[in-house]
């Protein structure tokens, strides 16, 4: 449980201060979020920050793919089948471990659609986002050993 409250503390601290810089430094906060999302998800630590940072950036390529593909392709459905084939490669570079995270794909793709094609600030705010969660649980592990009374970090505990 005190690791938890940690998780709280240090990933809220992160959040809270985001949120209040994300205007005067042109952030778009919702983006942040979901990024810190990813890598919560992702599993974290390196690895995880890792495959989330990955995947996240290659989802907007992905969601570009989508655009540019729905031009090329003729008919009413294009856009529907863009969709289609690309999903199907996003699952399928899944394969590669850097790229195994595709909900993290599904995320920047996403992002990117719901900010209107905005890749450049869906990108700036994937990064801190992912970055932002990475320090937020290193200190999170650093506090719980401390409320615990461990000294320790889990991840040195397991090895």
């Amino acid at each position: 449980m005190k690791r938890l409250f940690a998780t709280g503390v240090c990933a809220g601290g992160i959040a809270a201060i985001m949120t209040e810089l994300s205007g005067p430094i042109g952030m778009i906060s919702w983006v942040f979020f979901i990024a810190m999302l990813s890598y919560y998800a992702s599993g974290c630590g390196l690895d995880g920050f890792k495959r989330s940072l990955a995947t996240n950036c290659a989802g907007v390529f992905w969601g570009w793919l989508i655009l540019t593909l729905s031009t090329i392709i003729p008919g009413r459905f294009s856009l529907g089948i863009s969709v289609l084939l690309i999903v199907i490669a996003m699952c399928m570079v899944a394969k590669i471990h850097l790229l195994s995270f595709v909900s993290g794909a599904f995320v920047g793709c996403s992002c990117f659609f719901g900010t209107e094609f905005n890749a450049k600030g869906v990108l700036y705010a994937l990064v801190i986002g992912n970055v932002a969660a990475y320090i937020s649980d290193l200190l999170a592990r650093k506090l719980g050993d401390v409320l615990e009374g461990t000294g320790k970090n889990e991840v040195e505990t397991n090895e």
